[in-house]
């Protein structure tokens, strides 16, 4: 079954005819028995409703598409006026004490409105009049109902996508002042990609996926002339660096990741992946060989159509050549150097000097790739609560040194694994990676998650190191 089949037969599956709208799959949230509370997603509802338009399944597809918007929080001058739900059951505004990320989800005016966008430009035509208007009229509040200054400017995927929807929209509805809005934030993120040569969001394996999405709108679907150029500029370099840091052996890129939900694709669905798979890319070496509703982010799976309609601004651009000699790559920011070394067997990322606060739990600043028993396997260094930054810098060949910084006299690592590990309140051992730390933790937790083992060492003080090295063959497991 090809991921595209898999799809459909996840939407016929989750689709509520009663409800009009598609049900939450169980894979968004792994392990928690989210079956009696029988919620809809509002995200994969209009992504499954791009998917019936492009089947010809049309009378769904607008059922879906009226219900999502009834759903939209209405203009107002609260932080989430223009937003919609992340389910049908949270239908109701907020609240006064409502919080950013739990109890609304800002950046769904994004992705809805670009969604519908999509909707309208490549099937229009099958869309009646009264909805093709009260989408334009939801645009609008996606657009007029984002807060000044609450997308940062590192914050690649929503400044891309609401870049593109200020001045798509501003051109639907002949809005001068949209237009120009959307131009200066096209410049803002243009500046900073000429200042590092890269996107702040950098070579994360979802995020480059809708990085990527949005781009491809920039520079085929463009508000301007301005755009279009942008847009192929950054796509230019971003698959160049995703083509270098390709491993095909392990089916994703090597690291470090800004932001990552997982190291091996084979257990999760991924953007990134989605993306090496239209550039042809064996489905079953970036995306896991059986996607169901209980698959790993599955509602990644949904973008696919979306991905597939845009996929000639990208696709021939990503070259997914085989590692035959080593590759090694450095990506400078300010204040940070992202470093990556591929061989025919392994590829190895790592980090030092960033300070953020955003995303911090999905952050890796260091990670190995390679075989264990014939498999992919890898292991990720990761940052727990109790710990501001990490940094990791190459002592020798594949011997790396690792410094832990702390909060409150308490400093932390979290490390994921792809197999199984041997652990101490001291080391580390998975596949061909050994970490070693200066002293024995106060704190051991061992954990199994949907796609890896988990652990976290925890100490008193302000500092750890770490000593981390990856051999030939296997290391010693010996904990």
């Amino acid at each position: 079954m090809t991921p595209l089949d898999a799809l459909r037969a996840i939407h016929e599956e989750l689709w509520d005819s009663e409800r009009g709208m598609d049900r939450y799959a169980p894979g968004v949230v792994p392990g928690i028995d989210i079956e009696p509370f029988n919620l809809h997603s509002v995200r994969e509802t209009a992504l499954g409703a791009f998917l019936d338009l492009e089947d010809g399944n049309a009378d769904r597809a607008i059922t879906a598409i009226d219900n999502v918007l009834a759903l939209q929080y209405p203009d107002s001058h609260w932080p989430w006026s223009g937003t919609f739900p992340v389910t049908a059951e949270q239908h109701d505004p907020p609240g006064t004490a409502a919080v950013e990320w739990v109890h609304y989800d800002p950046n769904w005016r994004q992705f809805l409105g670009c969604i519908l966008a999509m909707c309208v430009m490549h099937h229009g035509a099958a869309i009646p009049e009264p909805t093709v208007t009260a989408i334009d009229t939801a645009l609008l509040r996606c657009v007029r109902g984002e807060p000044d200054g609450r997308i940062a400017p590192w914050y690649t995927n929503p400044n891309l996508m609401h870049a593109w929807l200020l001045g798509h929209v501003g051109n639907r509805a002949d809005d001068a002042e949209l237009c120009a809005a959307g131009e200066r934030r096209r410049a803002l993120i243009v500046e900073r990609f000429d200042r590092h040569g890269d996107i702040d969001e950098y070579n994360s394996p979802t995020y480059d996926g809708i990085d990527l999405w949005a781009l491809a709108l920039w520079a085929i679907h463009p508000p301007t002339d301005e755009f279009r150029a942008s847009g192929e500029v950054i796509i230019e370099r971003m698959t160049e660096r995703i083509g270098t840091l390709f491993h095909p052996r392990f089916g994703s890129a090597a690291g470090p990741y800004i932001r990552a939900y997982g190291l091996l694709p084979q257990r999760y669905v991924s953007l990134a992946g989605l993306c090496t798979y239209l550039a042809g890319a064996p489905a079953d070496s970036v995306l896991p060989a059986t996607i169901s509703p209980d698959t790993v982010h599955v509602h990644d799976l949904y973008f696919l159509p979306v991905l597939a309609r845009l996929a000639p601004a990208f696709v021939d651009r990503l070259d997914l050549r085989a590692i035959t000699d080593e590759r090694h790559h450095q990506q400078h920011f300010t204040g940070s150097l992202a470093e990556s070394v591929l061989r025919p067997d392994l590829a190895i990322g790592w980090e030092h000097g960033r300070r953020h606060d955003a995303s911090l739990d999905q952050y890796v600043p260091f990670s190995a790739h390679f075989d264990v028993d014939g498999e992919p396997s890898a292991v990720g260094v990761m940052i727990p609560e109790d710990t501001a930054w990490i940094d990791v810098r190459r002592a020798g060949d594949l011997e790396f040194e690792l410094t832990a910084a702390g909060r409150a006299d308490r400093v932390g690592v979290r490390v994921v694994v792809g197999s199984v590990a041997a652990v101490s309140s001291r080391r580390i051992v998975g596949g061909r990676c050994r970490i070693e730390f200066d002293r024995s933790a106060d704190e051991r937790i061992e954990t199994m998650t949907a796609v890896g083992a988990e652990v976290q060492l925890r100490w008193s003080g302000e500092r750890v190191t770490g000593w981390i090295s990856v051999g030939d063959e296997a290391a010693n497991a010996t904990p």
